[in-house]
């Protein structure tokens, strides 16, 4: 796949940092590696681990061609560094997508951000969310509204890969591949893609106009809407980054 336009836009909300991050690494050859994470908490601390780890691991994905390793290698990095005691206890839900002319388009993630391609006016969701409506649903069981809150895999937690797996039932890291074709690729924090949907819309219907115009019109409106039912300082961040690609 070739990448053709690509545009990032952030909202703040009502939180005091702006803990969501975007990187993008691009090497010869048309290689490039997107990653957008959302950083868990509000703090100074939580917003510079965040932005770090956003190019550690774009500039990963592109060296080792392969945006799991790359993703798998960075939470063993980061694990590694505070077994050291040179992290602050910061965590981070990710998602990297790696364009390689020529090849599918492939993701690998942790947590809740979400990766969507639409195609003709609709949006498909490419990944699956790491949290606990996620696993409630698949156990058979209803989940309640502030199930989608509790992440079950991100960058920085406490469990090894495999408890996350047999404690949730899912991978701590999970991968996707898009066949090479026409699509615009948004990859999405919660707070951008959450409130829409609990409006009764659809990301798609926000990501019209050139990845510059779609990403801000995708980070404004959720952020309007949950300022309309939220209290001012429970507005989460927002983060869109839109790819138009083509085969």
């Amino acid at each position: 796949m070739f990448l053709t336009a690509h545009a990032t836009a952030q909202q703040q909300g009502g939180r005091s940092q702006q803990c969501d991050a975007t990187a993008v690494t691009a090497a010869p050859g048309g290689v490039v590696a997107f990653a957008v994470l959302d950083g868990i908490g509000s703090s100074p601390e939580v917003a510079r681990f965040t932005r770090q780890a956003a190019h550690r691991l774009t500039r990963a994905a592109v060296r080792l061609r392969c945006p799991e390793t790359a993703l798998r290698d960075l939470a063993d990095e980061i694990t590694a560094e505070r077994f050291h005691g040179a992290e602050d206890g910061s965590a981070a839900c990710a998602l990297v997508a790696l364009v390689v002319p020529g090849e599918p388009l492939r993701l690998a993630w942790c947590g809740d951000v979400r990766a969507y391609a639409i195609r003709d006016g609709q949006a498909e969701q490419l990944t699956r969310d790491h949290n606990r409506r996620r696993v409630l649903h698949d156990a058979g069981i209803t989940a309640l509204p502030g199930d989608r809150n509790l992440v079950t895999s991100y960058l920085g937690g406490h469990h090894h890969r495999d408890e996350v797996e047999d404690v949730y039932g899912h991978k701590a890291i999970e991968t996707a591949t898009v066949a090479p074709e026409e699509l615009r690729l948004v990859l999405a924090t919660d707070g951008a893609y959450e409130p829409v949907e609990d409006f009764g819309g659809t990301v798609a219907e926000c990501l019209t106009g050139v990845p510059a115009e779609a990403a801000a019109e995708l980070a404004e409106t959720a952020v309007a809407q949950s300022r309309m039912v939220r209290q001012p300082r429970n507005v989460d961040n927002a983060t869109a980054l839109v790819v138009d690609l083509v085969p």
